[in-house]
């Protein structure tokens, strides 16, 4: 939901704008995940079965709906899960749970979706990724960063990295922790992996995504429009770049390779919203969008996430609708041109996309 100031006011917004009795069909099927795409859906606050998953199945086109619950007996993920991430140890899912409290962190079989493990901590979770013995996650409505070890177990409770951390991304020893486009602190925390002390980059905007490229972290900041390239070895800025959009901010950023980007541009920054109407290829060693490409959304569609699968070299392009049905997943080639659509995903407000190639 949004990313507004007060995670409370998004809940409660999503609430009166889709009702409270609108919920999805469960039918307690265990689900085989193959070739394809996890994407994981908001949801709906105060919906619990809308707390979940779908899976693409890139090869048929089919798409299978709430598949965490189907594979589980019916059991409910936390409420508003943000984070999802896989890798050779699983399929791993964080929910923030309700305003103000402990979230969840789940281990999930990536083969038939059954539960492998589950753990409440922190406050509000909202993103992860990992080292190599450790997994770091973001707590957004407070000010730190948990760190748990490959079994859940607590490494270090609360590393403070500034209000509002939203994304994150580990790399050569590192730990990079953006913000909240609402946050009061326009810093991007480093965090170093063998000590867990923490130094800050300040900028003159919210740094509100951290994106891994070929030997390099690419941040976005908000209302600055620009992208800036850090040696993620010593987290030395080496280079920044204008991104001269129309919109009034930018957010979301997925690297396509080591020096171009697509950008997503914030039409609407009320209440700190990273919600886009149009995604833009940029070249960050020319410092130039490129003229021909165009992916633009009007009326109730918004890009509410995009990732890029490299081995497909296909840009996923997640569609909320504004939440008044279930959102879509568009995909693309590296040109912009619509290759598919995937019209129900089966859940609200899809926000992040991982790939079983």
């Amino acid at each position: 939901m949004k990313k507004l100031l007060a995670v409370l006011l998004v809940f409660a917004s999503t609430v009166l704008l889709n009702g409270c009795g609108d919920e999805d069909v469960v039918n307690n099927n265990p689900v085989t995940t193959t070739k394809g795409v996890f994407v994981l859906y908001e949801g709906v606050f105060g919906q619990p079965q809308s707390y979940d998953y779908g899976f693409i199945y890139t090869d048929s086109g089919t798409v299978n709906a709430n598949v965490y619950q189907n594979s589980n007996g019916g059991a409910n993920l936390n409420s508003v899960p943000n984070g999802m991430i896989l890798n050779s140890l699983g399929l791993f899912v964080v929910a923030q749970g309700n305003y103000g409290g402990a979230g969840t962190i789940y281990k999930i079989n990536p083969s038939n979706n059954q539960l492998i493990a589950s753990r409440n901590f922190g406050t509000n979770p909202y993103s992860l990724d990992f080292g190599q013995t450790r997994i770091y996650i973001t707590n957004t409505a407070s000010d730190y960063v948990s760190v748990l070890d490959h079994s859940f177990n607590p490494v270090a409770d609360s590393i403070s990295v500034g209000p509002n951390p939203s994304e994150i991304a580990v790399s050569s020893g590192n730990v990079f922790v953006a913000k909240q486009s609402y946050t009061f602190e326009n810093s991007l925390a480093v965090i170093n992996e063998s000590n867990l002390s923490v130094t800050k980059i300040f900028f003159n905007t919210p740094p509100v995504c951290v994106e891994k490229g070929e030997n390099r972290i690419f941040v976005s900041t908000y209302s600055g429009k620009k992208i800036y390239s850090i040696l993620p070895s010593n987290a030395v800025v080496i280079d920044s770049a204008d991104v001269p959009v129309n919109e009034p901010a930018i957010g979301t950023i997925a690297a396509m390779d080591s020096h171009t980007l697509f950008v997503l541009g914030v039409a609407d920054t009320s209440f700190g919203s990273n919600i886009g109407k149009r995604v833009y290829k940029f070249d960050v060693l020319s410092k130039t969008l490129d003229p021909n490409f165009n992916i633009q959304f009007s009326g109730s569609d918004d890009a509410y996430g995009i990732s890029f699968n490299s081995i497909q070299q296909k840009l996923y392009i997640a569609n909320s609708k504004g939440g008044q049905v279930n959102g879509e997943v568009r995909v693309y080639d590296i040109s912009g041109n619509l290759l598919t659509t995937y019209a129900d995903i089966g859940g609200k407000f899809p926000k992040r996309l991982v790939f079983e190639n």
